[in-house]
């Protein structure tokens, strides 16, 4: 009976550090702003790069919410990718994409407190969309040289539409062609003309709700 007793105690011990382990590295902006997990972010400020590309940036950090330092990677899910390239510059090197994929990214050690830049972006050729989701991976780093990481546990996973539209078009349409946005709205209920930087709550013409970021 006591061996069970213990058992039972080392599983719920487990289960603990788990389920704290999940909310150590989560997703947030760069003013530290928190992404609930499952969130959908509305990425659409597309900006010249230095070579005359137009580049739509995510806008995602990763940061270290914890007290310790904790190993980390991506898993990345690009599902729809309309033209151009996807890239990755996390934690260290860069990885680029020009289809639909999924991968992870190499793992790297953060410290407490740490905020790193996602670094990841859309590059695209014509207007038109491109949708990824991103799941942070928790790491145990072990010892050696060079650092080898195992995994503990799955995290937050946030999903990212990168739009690129027209600046002088009204509506944006959904993955379908039909759904278009007819009310977008403030965290304090406003009705806005056009998207807002921060929070914004947008309704579209087949009764969805989704609230989204933007830059």
């Amino acid at each position: 009976m006591k061996k069970l007793y213990l058992i039972l105690f080392s599983l719920l011990l487990m289960t603990n550090i788990n389920a704290q382990d999940l909310n150590t590295i989560v997703f947030v902006d760069k003013n530290g702003n928190q992404f609930a997990d499952g969130s959908t972010i509305i990425a659409n400020s597309a900006v010249e790069d230095d070579f005359g590309d137009m580049v739509v940036h995510s806008g995602l950090y990763v940061k270290n919410i914890s007290t310790e330092a904790i190993g980390v990677r991506i898993h990345v899910d690009v599902k729809t990718l309309e033209s151009g390239m996807f890239q990755i510059c996390f934690p260290i090197a860069c990885i680029a994409k020009s289809a639909t994929v999924n991968f992870e990214t190499g793992s790297d050690l953060m410290s407490a407190g740490e905020q790193r830049d996602l670094q990841t972006e859309w590059i695209p050729q014509t207007y038109g969309k491109a949708t990824v989701t991103y799941q942070i991976e928790l790491m145990k780093q072990l010892s050696g040289f060079p650092p080898q990481f195992e995994s503990l546990a799955m995290g937050p996973k946030v999903t990212v539409e990168y739009l690129y539209a027209d600046p002088t078009s009204i509506c944006i349409a959904d993955a379908d062609g039909t759904a278009i946005v007819v009310a977008r709205y403030g965290v304090d209920g406003r009705e806005l003309s056009a998207p807002q930087r921060g929070l914004n709550i947008v309704r579209y013409s087949d009764g969805r709700v989704v609230k989204t970021f933007v830059r």
